[in-house]
């Protein structure tokens, strides 16, 4: 059976990692501008360096897709899609992208625009994958969470289907994270995630500590390594396998892509690949929190989580004997090199130092061996003591040998060169590579020779030196000719960097793009129920018609990796996660919930569009921005649309797949005091937020609220309270 060709798709945070990602045979990069990108605090690209880093990796064969994977609100829609138009022009592959609204939009305008949906989008099953391919999406990026069994369901329906390989994992579910939002006032969904997840906790269970045997980060997770697994994820059908880490350094990379395109390539050349000792060794010293195929193949909690440490483990080379006047003594295990990184597992904090000087015997050395005793300097605290583990955090002779081979990495494509050179007639050059084809001519006529006429071995020999370009010379002697001919050393010269200049320029530019389309939509006013309040986890007391009451059956769940039932979930459901939009095709009066993370105008007109009567904006939305949303909905469609906000409720800050410990808790404890309940089920943990999210609500023609406990005289305060300021009466 001829297996799909794979690609492999490599983060590029700044420039060096992008070099350091072709180097290493990427066959794609995805990187972010300096605007709406889910790395906010990566290298990112400004405009004339995205320029430069799209010209060269066009020209080595390498597409290159641009993250613009945030919420956006209302005030930065027009300049979003600036940078859509400038990254149209500027000839990007491909988009990623979050937020519904920006989605609709490109789509419209830019037709032939390709868009990726980011696993912010929260596609997690194969309703979500259909959807979006019938919107036009040409790629989704899965959840993390899903299992091998759901990728192959994913790729039967039909839309190019990309994979995270390698690389660090979030313990909830992207774009269903709101812990840094609620703690740290930093949305992940906006890019500026503050990794809550990496952070002590302690479980209670009663109010009561829990102990937690295997370490204080019980929702750290370990980073995904499906290297094994490429062969099942070629044979899936996977158009892409990605590697995460926009915030590493370029040497991660490199090493991470050159060990996945060693794994392709011997797949396909029906070989089997294994990580040799010293791979798996080097793998380990660039970074990781231990390596774990998480969901991909059912992994337990403990091959999952990494409890022990949220950070770089590195690898362990040796043992505290003694400290003493600023210097420790350490029983090596592993070979140790001069400024190799180490670090001391220590309490309460690790001791982190530098082999600056190595000591060996009462002689400083440049390094020393398994089995040797040396000193080091050490004046960090706290200080260390004896017995406990020196791990290797970074090597300073593997990072010179990666330096070393990103340098002097070989020229990956070969250009077939053929000329016509005749008496009497121009001198003309012809360079092919892939589909691209270019000619030059010389402006002379060739002349005969008079002695020695020129060779093939001579003129070749000059043909081949394709100097800095990206690629070798070969020469196809059947669409060849050569004469008894004289050419000027001069002319070949000023010929050959003419063709591969114009051949470069030619590889620069992979899309014939055509017009930009004005941005036109139709949007209907659709019936909404007049409904002022919806809740969701009460006790149903009134029978208030202005107030709806939300439970299970009316709200399809967040995460479902099976399809829903259109029959249980009819119109008036809330919509949860883009699948769902498979459900309410065709008709009309759904309500797209808060989950969906709607954020702005055309957002809410993608809803509208799509069977929905009504919106409950994403919670992270300001008021402000909520107003803005409004109106500009009411100039462009001539209505303004029934819309809820967040008032009061424990939001979800997380959704996590199949637990993160062992241990029986109901809340966690975090270092400040803030106590977060749990919610368990079979196949899901929902952490929710210390205490009710509150907000006004000037805008929004009704009012949600969500409620996890409260008593019912609290209820029918918070109900009232509400009921009273939507009918502005506060």
């Amino acid at each position: 059976m001829m297996l799909k060709k794979v690609e492999l798709l490599a983060p590029a945070g700044n420039m060096d990692s992008l070099h350091a990602a072709v180097s290493a045979g990427a066959d794609a990069v995805y990187l972010g501008s300096t605007s709406f990108s889910a790395r906010a605090f990566a290298g990112n690209f400004d405009h004339e360096q995205m320029k430069e880093a799209i010209r060269y990796c066009h020209q080595r064969g390498v597409s290159v897709y641009v993250t613009m994977n945030t919420l956006l609100f209302e005030d930065e829609l027009d300049r979003a899609m600036e940078e859509v138009d400038f990254l149209y022009h500027a000839d990007a592959d491909a988009l990623l992208v979050q937020d519904l609204g920006l989605f609709q939009k490109v789509r419209i305008c830019y037709p032939d625009f390709d868009l990726h949906c980011s696993t912010q989008m929260h596609i997690h099953n194969a309703d979500g994958c259909r959807f979006m391919k019938r919107e036009g999406a040409k790629r989704v990026v899965l959840a993390r969470e899903t299992p091998l069994q759901l990728i192959q369901e994913c790729v039967s329906t039909g839309v190019d289907i990309e994979v995270f390989c390698y690389g660090a994992s979030c313990i909830s579910y992207s774009g269903q994270c709101l812990m840094s939002a609620e703690v740290k006032n930093r949305s992940g969904n906006r890019g500026m995630c503050a990794q809550m997840c990496r952070l002590r906790y302690t479980p209670l269970k009663d109010g009561k500590p829990q102990p937690c045997p295997d370490g204080d980060y019980v929702l750290s997770p370990k980073d995904i390594n499906l290297i094994e697994r490429v062969p099942d994820l070629i044979a899936a059908g996977v158009s892409s396998l990605k590697i995460e880490g926009r915030m590493k350094r370029p040497e991660y990379v490199y090493l991470a892509v050159k060990t996945f395109r060693e794994a392709i390539d011997a797949c396909y050349a029906n070989q089997p690949y294994h990580l040799s000792a010293k791979r798996d060794q080097q793998l380990k010293l660039m970074f990781n929190r231990g390596f774990s195929e998480g969901h991909f193949a059912g992994a337990s909690v403990e091959d999952r989580m990494s409890h022990y440490r949220p950070n770089h483990r590195g690898i362990e080379i040796g043992t505290v004997v003694q400290f003493r006047n600023g210097r420790v003594l350490v029983q090596l295990c592993q070979p140790l090199h001069q400024h190799d990184g180490l670090r001391i597992v220590n309490t309460p904090v690790d001791t982190g130092l530098t082999a600056v000087k190595i000591e060996k015997n009462g002689l400083l050395v440049n390094s020393a061996e398994a089995g040797d005793k040396v000193w080091l300097e050490c004046h960090s605290k706290p200080v260390p003591k004896r017995g406990q583990k020196v791990l290797k955090t970074s090597s300073a002779e593997l990072l010179d040998e990666i330096d070393r081979e990103i340098a002097d990495q070989p020229k990956r494509r070969e250009a077939t060169v053929s000329y016509q050179a005749n008496v009497n007639e121009p001198l003309r050059l012809t360079a092919v590579l892939g589909g691209t084809s270019v000619s030059v001519i010389s402006e002379q006529a060739l002349s005969a020779a008079r002695n020695a006429p020129l060779t093939r071995e001579k003129l070749e020999g000059s043909l081949a030196k394709t100097d800095t370009a990206p690629f070798t010379a070969v020469f196809d002697h059947s669409a060849s000719v050569l004469g008894n001919v004289f050419i000027p050393v001069s002319m070949l010269n000023e010929l050959r960097r003419n063709l591969y200049g114009k051949l470069m320029d030619a590889l620069s530019v992979v899309h014939e793009r055509g017009s930009v389309q004005p941005f036109h939509l139709e949007v209907s006013e659709p019936h909404a129920e007049p409904w002022r309040i919806l809740v969701s986890g009460g006790n149903e007391e009134s029978a208030n018609s202005d107030i709806r009451w939300l439970d299970e059956d009316a709200v399809m769940p967040v995460v479902h990796e099976n399809a829903v039932s259109a029959e249980k979930y009819g119109p008036g459901s809330v919509l949860s996660s883009a699948g769902d939009f498979c459900v309410s095709s065709g008709k009309t009066g759904y309500i797209a919930g808060m989950t969906m993370n709607l954020s702005n105008s055309a957002a809410i007109a993608f809803a509208l569009c799509h069977g929905c009567s009504a919106v409950i904006f994403s919670s992270e939305v300001p008021e402000l921005e909520i107003a803005r949303s409004l109106e500009v909905f009411r100039s462009t469609y001539g209505f303004v649309p029934v819309t809820y906000r967040l008032v009061y409720g424990r939001r979800t800050l997380m959704y996590v797949k199949g637990g993160f410990m062992e241990a029986s808790a109901d809340a966690l404890e975090d270092l400040e005091g803030r106590i977060y309940p749990l919610r368990q089920g079979p196949f899901l943990t929902k952490i929710l937020a210390p205490e009710p999210y509150r907000s006004r609500n000037q805008y929004c023609y009704g009012s949600f609220i969500i409620f996890s406990g409260e008593t019912a005289s609290k209820q029918r305060e918070i109900i009232k309270e509400a009921y009273e300021e939507v009918l502005g009466r506060v």
